[in-house]
Parts: C-alpha cells; structure tokens; sequence
C-alpha cells in the first residue's frame, strides 16, 4: 500500500524532481513555467493527493531554479 505524501514529503519529491529535469535539460524558459510544469507532473504521479499551489512550488524551486546553470556545469552540490 502507497502512503500519500505529505506536505514536507511532497516538497522533497517535487524538489527532486526538479533537480532531474535540469540535469537532464528539461528546462522551461520560465520559472512559472517549470512551477505549472511540475504541478502537472505531481498532479498526474500522486492522483488524489491535493498538491502545493503554484507560488507554493515556486517558492520551493526558485534556489535551485537559479542555480541551473551552475548545476548543469557540475559547480552545484
């Protein structure tokens, strides 16, 4: 049995899949871009489970947004 995420939970999987989608380039122009894009992506993985708002996930995401770059030449941790 699956046990939805909680909300600290649900920022660490949101964050991680964040995190993934840089590194692997799948970067949007736009930070409320990336936000809708993972939004729709929690939504559609975790069904059922109430997800953050969009200001709520850009928030969230807005440190590692602006460290893409870095990230992706490999200066991030």
């Amino acid at each position: 049995m699956t046990i939805p995420p909680g909300h600290k939970q649900s920022e660490h999987i949101i964050e991680g899949e964040a995190y993934r989608r840089i590194m692997s380039g799948e970067v949007p122009a736009t930070l409320a871009e990336f936000a809708q894009q993972l939004s729709v992506w929690f939504q559609a993985s975790y069904p059922g489970v109430s997800p953050p708002t969009l200001t709520a996930i850009e928030n969230q995401i807005r440190d590692t947004w602006h460290r893409r770059h870095e990230m992706i030449r490999g200066g991030g941790s």
